[in-house]
């Protein structure tokens, strides 16, 4: 847990922000299409995190408070694109290998991949994969989503049979 004062400091979410940025950079790849899209929802989720640091009181860990701002960050601005409007502003699977270190392209290409795959889930899946993939524990993905520790398992055996169909289709999985 972070305490902190109650006096929001620029240097300290600053700090925080940098030591946690995978996390805007991670729900960008799985909620944005494209590189210009994933920028903008980048951008929108830090101009996000930065209106809430003032409510920020430290409960649970930057990072929780900080993955629930972008994931409410990208699904609110989902919900405003259907409508219509304007944006305001390996391990999980199984049997995906992880990619080469030596061959930095397959890795990204693998990487896209699966972030394609996730992207065909439907919303409220991704939003548990997401959380699963950050190693959170069912316990706070249910109570996030509002669901029982039961059904968040339920949900991820059913999205990780849906992934790994959906690499073996693109020829990444072996049957």
């Amino acid at each position: 847990m972070t305490t902190r004062s109650p006096d929001p400091d620029k240097r300290e979410f600053v700090e925080l922000l940098r030591v946690h940025q995978r996390i805007a950079q991670k729900v960008s790849s799985i909620y944005a299409v494209g590189i210009a899209d994933r920028d903008d929802l980048f951008q929108e989720i830090v101009m996000q995190l930065w209106r809430a640091w003032p409510s920020f009181r430290g409960e649970a860990s930057f990072a929780t408070w900080a993955f629930r701002v972008a994931l409410n960050t990208a699904l609110f601005r989902k919900r405003r694109a259907a409508r219509g409007r304007a944006p305001l502003g390996q391990e999980m699977l199984g049997t995906v290998p992880a990619p080469s270190v030596q061959d930095p392209l397959e890795a990204r290409e693998a990487a896209e991949l699966l972030h394609e795959c996730i992207r065909s889930l439907p919303e409220f899946d991704r939003a548990i994969v997401l959380m699963h993939l950050e190693a959170r524990p069912h316990s706070e993905i249910a109570e996030f989503t509002g669901l029982t520790t039961g059904n968040v398992d339920v949900r991820l055996h059913r999205s990780k049979k849906t992934l790994r169909e959906c690499l073996r289709r693109r020829g990444y999985v072996e049957e």
